[in-house]
């Protein structure tokens, strides 16, 4: 079945757009949200101070030198294993122009980060996440083009139940690190899924055409 038009991930679409335009008009507002706040403080009370090397490593995995490695292996296994060029084409495309996108949507929020102790480096606006946003982005597409080879439906949910875990703890430290309000990471993970959606529906049509095999 094609991930464009499961039902699934049309419902999560509609999710995703309703908490974007939810946030961004909360944040516009300039008003504090007490999501923020509950979210916070139920975070950093699970994850303290044993935590912070392993949320650290997620940071540098989020980060601009981390997403852009991992990019570029991905590739190279599209590449060599698959042969598949249009999945290399739209991975890099959507990689690239998405984190153009978090820029642009950054600078006109214009939401400053928390007024907490940075537990790392941050020089970017708060909202959405960056992090969050970008690990949607790649590893959702990484899951993708994994999954779309698998027969077994068993493995197929195991795969996909890992790289969700593995984004959400990637949207996690960016609050266990006090950079960003829980709404940024929320909002991040929201617009990152859109984006994959209109990418992954750019392959899946263009693939269609080609014979390409599909998800």
């Amino acid at each position: 079945m094609e991930f464009r038009k499961s039902k699934i991930t049309f419902l999560l679409l509609i999710i995703a757009a309703c908490i974007s335009i939810y946030f961004w008009i909360a944040v516009k507002s300039g008003d504090p949200l007490g999501f923020d706040q509950y979210i916070s403080n139920f975070v950093t009370g699970i994850f303290t101070d044993f935590s912070y090397p392993f949320f650290k490593l997620m940071d540098w995995l989020g980060s601009k030198l981390g997403v852009g490695i991992i990019s570029l292996v991905c590739i190279f296994w599209l590449w060599v294993k698959k042969g598949n060029y249009l999945a290399m084409i739209v991975l890099a495309f959507a990689v690239v122009f998405g984190n153009e996108l978090n820029r642009w949507l950054k600078n006109i929020a214009g939401r400053p980060r928390p007024d907490l102790e940075h537990m790392v480096t941050v020089k970017s606006l708060s909202f959405p996440s960056g992090h969050a946003m970008m690990g949607m982005i790649l590893y959702l597409m990484i899951a993708y083009f994994i999954m779309i080879d698998l027969e077994s439906k068993a493995v197929k949910w195991l795969t996909g139940v890992l790289l969700v875990l593995w984004i959400l703890l990637m949207g996690i430290s960016r609050v266990v690190m006090q950079v960003h309000y829980p709404s940024d990471v929320t909002a991040g993970f929201a617009m990152g899924f859109i984006w994959v959606f209109i990418w992954i529906t750019i392959y899946e049509m263009l693939s269609t055409k080609k014979k390409y095999r599909h998800f």
